[in-house]
């Protein structure tokens, strides 16, 4: 008799629950919503990473940057979006304050703290075009 007391039970939460759910038109809407905010953040990082390996030959520069602020904007899969307050430090000019949004590792988030300095690069066209390299914390 327990067993189909407790099948019951779960018979009732389940009806409970699909009755409080928002209608699936609304849902859809907040998963396709929530779809494109990740597929402009996948579009940003791949501009950056682009500007990273132009450093190599093109149109970046490499100078160090000094995390001044940062914290945890969202997250995709198991890494963690980071948006990072920073001063630049390009050579020749002046440093300059910048804010970049990048994924993180949580593996490598507890070496960044303000403070610490890493190796960026620059977009020579647009200094806001930046790309942290986390190679570079060792």
């Amino acid at each position: 008799m327990g067993v189909f007391k407790s099948m019951r039970d779960l018979q009732r939460q389940a009806r409970e629950l699909q009755d409080n759910a928002p209608p699936v038109a609304d849902r859809l809407a907040a998963a396709q919503a929530r779809m494109a905010g990740v597929s402009q953040l996948m579009e940003l990082q791949t501009q950056a990473a682009y500007t990273a390996a132009a450093g190599a030959g093109g149109s970046g520069t490499r100078c160090p940057a000094v995390i001044v602020g940062m914290r945890q904007v969202g997250s995709v899969n198991f890494d963690l979006l980071v948006e990072f307050e920073l001063t630049v430090t390009p050579e020749g000019m002046p440093p300059y304050p910048a804010t970049t949004q990048q994924l993180v590792s949580q593996f490598q988030v507890s070496q960044l703290q303000p403070g610490r300095t890493l190796q960026a690069t620059v977009n020579a066209s647009s200094p806001a075009a930046i790309w942290l390299d986390f190679a570079s914390l060792r």
